[in-house]
């Protein structure tokens, strides 16, 4: 009898999850579980959710609580499916002497074409490259290009030049070897002029592509492997401190920040990394400015035109800044505005996570609205469609794609260890040669600042971003009258912060900022600011006209900690010493310190970094 019941009620029980209302249901929860491994197994995202994809594109597991230092939720780290990056063999070699291999060949080699060399043409064997006038013609009709938009096939010329750069970076590694195996012998001249049968059509296409791609070096380097030598092998020989640097590009505008910079990093931040400061011919940078840098402690002045052809680079302003970087004597290279002013001593950057891994720290810019833009999101989104072949990971993730706003790097600080990224620098520095971008990429992004991630994604090689947004720091409330205009009398709004933009480390911690210290720098006599407050990116919305951040729920508002803002206020007084030095207002203004209070920090300046 019990037996019986029993089984009468297993089988009723069985009967209720066999059920077809329940056999459905099980069904659509089998589906959606399904559906969610799926998309998974074919995302490549490398970031902050509970299962992650790794380089191999298999889904793998995230503790529930990651540490601080957990790379899955501190960075964004760009990752190129297997089988994206493509290695150049012996058998691509042989293939050239084939009729489709000619044709691969005159493909790789075509333009942008390169000028005659002034050093002359190099030969292999019986073989001369020859280059004529009409090259030079071309690279002239980039540099006076005034009207962008009429340039035509920017995005195919970019697409072509990114295949061109792939195929380059396969066959310059895959030569490397022969290079380094004639300099060890001290005949590295003889590497274009008697290479071996077996890779002869090789070195044959890897110099042209030199001269078509990056005709600026043969003012100092006869191949990219002797920049590679001077500029990274040789530095990695040296001990730690010598081979890394920070690597400023500053002209007589802007030599009224980087001076309270340079000071600022030896006198307050105690750094004892070497500086280069590169400028772009004497009219650039003063014989005073030059001099002035020149008595600093450990401070190096280069004129980048005696390095490179600025008559193929027009080089100015903000462009300078990858070719500083490549051809720096520093493999570890940490690139900074003059206007950019960190917490504590920016050597920390090399400790990074995301640097330890990739070889890169990148940071995000503040969030711009599209309406700022000179071009919509949606053709900045097809334009990266058509101009790259293949992308990482990384592009689904920028505010680009996601409508999210208009920039997404800001270059006021870029880290990069050239030993792992020479030939990225090659494809950075290639994105801002006058004719790419006249023709090409500044039609679609914001100068030189897009172009170092952009142009690691051209050449397929893996990078890395702080996860945390450009904020704001600076003064709480909006009270301060930083322009002759500002007479409004309405009540301070103190739901923000005003001020400078803010990056962050890998903790979401205030680490540098750039645009000065005073409230606004375009503004002749702007005041310095108090630095008593900041907020994330994330946390707020953005005011750009008035460079504030307002937040966007209670608690948003940070406060800077005490030390930080006596540090601040320690870089206010070197700022002040510079204006007093200079003794010409109209250069650059003499300034009040304000008084340093505690009373003004947000919370009553106890310096707990408690939310408001």
């Amino acid at each position: 009898m019990g037996r019986s019941t029993s089984k009468r009620m297993s089988s009723s029980t069985f009967a209720i999850f066999t059920s077809p209302h329940r056999r459905s249901q099980d069904l659509r929860i089998l589906l959606i579980v399904a559906i969610f491994f799926f998309l998974a197994s074919i995302s490549q995202y490398h970031g902050s959710f509970d299962v992650s994809i790794d380089e191999d594109g298999q889904v793998q597991s995230v503790p529930s609580e990651a540490s601080d230092d957990d790379l899955y939720y501190t960075h964004h780290i760009a990752t190129f499916k297997k089988g994206q990056v493509r290695p150049w063999t012996m058998a691509d070699t042989k293939a050239l002497s084939t009729k489709e291999g000619q044709e691969m060949f005159e493909f790789l080699g075509a333009p942008p074409a390169s000028p005659r060399p002034v050093r002359g043409a190099l030969s292999i064997g019986r073989q001369q490259l020859e280059y004529g006038d009409e090259d030079r013609a071309f690279y002239d009709a980039a540099a006076s290009s005034a009207d962008r938009s009429k340039a035509g096939g920017g995005d195919k010329m970019f697409f072509h030049l990114a295949k061109r750069l792939r195929a380059y970076r396969g066959l310059w590694q895959h030569l490397q070897p022969d290079y380094e195996g004639l300099r060890g012998e001290d005949k590295q001249d003889q590497f274009y002029v008697r290479p071996s049968p077996d890779i002869a059509p090789a070195v044959r296409l890897l110099q042209k592509m030199e001269w078509s791609l990056f005709p600026w070096i043969l003012k100092s380097y006869a191949t990219t492997f002797d920049l590679y030598h001077e500029t990274v092998a040789a530095a990695s020989r040296r001990p730690i401190d010598e081979r890394r640097g920070i690597v400023m590009c500053v002209g007589d505008k802007h030599s009224v920040y980087a001076r309270t910079t340079v000071k600022v990093l030896r006198n307050v931040l105690k750094s004892s990394l070497p500086i280069e400061i590169y400028y772009a011919g004497e009219q650039d940078l003063s014989k005073e400015n030059r001099a002035w840098f020149d008595q600093m402690p450990d401070v190096k002045v280069i004129d980048i035109t005696t390095r490179l052809d600025q008559s193929l680079l027009h080089l100015s302003g903000p462009v300078i800044k990858p070719f500083a970087m490549l051809i720096s004597q520093f493999q570890e290279v940490i690139l900074l505005d003059a206007d950019a002013y960190f917490l504590q001593d920016p050597e920390i950057l090399f400790d990074d996570g995301g640097y330890q891994e990739v070889g890169t720290v990148f940071f995000y810019a503040r969030t711009v609205p599209n309406k700022n833009s000179k071009v919509s999101q949606a053709s900045k989104r097809a334009w990266l469609d058509a101009a790259l072949p293949s992308v990482s990971n990384h592009p689904s993730k920028t505010r680009w794609f996601r409508s999210k706003g208009d920039q997404d790097q800001d270059s006021g600080v870029v880290v990069m260890d050239k030993r792992i990224h020479f030939l990225g620098l090659l494809a950075i520095c290639k994105m801002n040669d006058v004719q790419e971008r006249n023709q090409a990429s500044y039609r679609a992004i914001w100068g030189e600042q897009e172009s170092f991630w952009i142009g690691l994604e051209m050449i397929q090689e893996r990078y890395s971003f702080i996860r945390f947004g450009g904020g704001v720091i600076g003064d709480l409330g909006d009270s301060v009258p930083y322009k002759q205009e500002s007479t409004s009398t309405s009540p301070t709004r103190m739901d923000r912060v005003c001020g400078n933009q803010l990056h962050f480390n890998h903790k979401g911690q205030p680490l540098w900022w750039n645009s000065g210290l005073v409230r606004d720098k375009t503004t002749d006599g702007s005041p310095y600011l108090k630095y008593t407050a900041w907020i994330w990116d994330e946390h707020g919305i953005w005011d750009i006209e008035h460079s504030c951040l307002i937040q966007a729920f209670h608690g948003a508002l940070k406060e800077v900690e005490w030390n930080q803002r006596q540090t601040a206020f320690e870089m206010l007084r070197i700022d002040r010493e510079v204006a007093q030095e200079l003794g010409r207002p109209s250069v650059k203004n003499i300034l009040t310190v304000p008084r340093l209070l505690r009373t003004d920090g947000v919370k009553g300046g106890n310096g707990n970094n408690e939310a408001v």
